[in-house]
């Protein structure tokens, strides 16, 4: 039952992480570019689990492919945004929530790629990591929360506007 959890937690991950970062890609080839690569992370995720199914093991292969993929679609992101616009500033809330996945995806990609290793030798130094990737979970929700006070207080700071107007 927790690899059927986990696994389909995995499969739906990607779909509100592309929900979450495609219409920030302003230019058409890139937005091309990232639906290609959701296709094919796509294809590969329904051959893992056509290959391996929901419940037999962990598909430590999909967290690994679909954090790299993150990856990519971030960098393709930032990319965009520096080429079409000003950038991505911190002041922006989207500016918090990218950066935390940036650190957090690489991180999970190498823990669970080697998560094989880790689970056949517990006693190992690389099971050191998991400590390395909770730290960067950590993180990456803090940055989320920073984000979220961010989005906060331009959502408040709008609605006075609007009330101070007479609107």
């Amino acid at each position: 039952m927790l690899n059927t959890t986990y696994n389909l937690y995995t499969l739906a991950e990607i779909a509100l992480i592309g929900w979450l970062l495609y219409p920030k890609i302003i230019n058409k080839r890139r937005q091309r570019l990232f639906i290609i690569t959701t296709c094919l992370v796509t294809l590969f995720n329904i051959g893992l689990v056509s290959w391996s199914g929901l419940s037999a093991r962990f598909l430590s292969e999909a967290v690994s492919v679909n954090n790299l993929v993150y990856t990519g679609w971030i960098l393709l992101i930032i990319l965009d945004q520096y080429e079409v616009t000003d950038g991505i500033s911190p002041s922006q809330p989207f500016f918090w929530y990218l950066t935390g996945i940036l650190l957090y995806a690489p991180c999970t990609m190498l823990v669970f790629s080697l998560w094989q290793y880790i689970k056949v030798h517990p006693d190992s130094v690389i099971t050191q990591l998991w400590v390395i990737q909770s730290i960067f979970n950590i993180t990456m929700y803090g940055l989320f929360t920073i984000g979220i006070w961010k989005d906060y207080r331009v959502t408040t700071a709008s609605i006075a506007h609007h009330r101070g107007n007479g609107k």
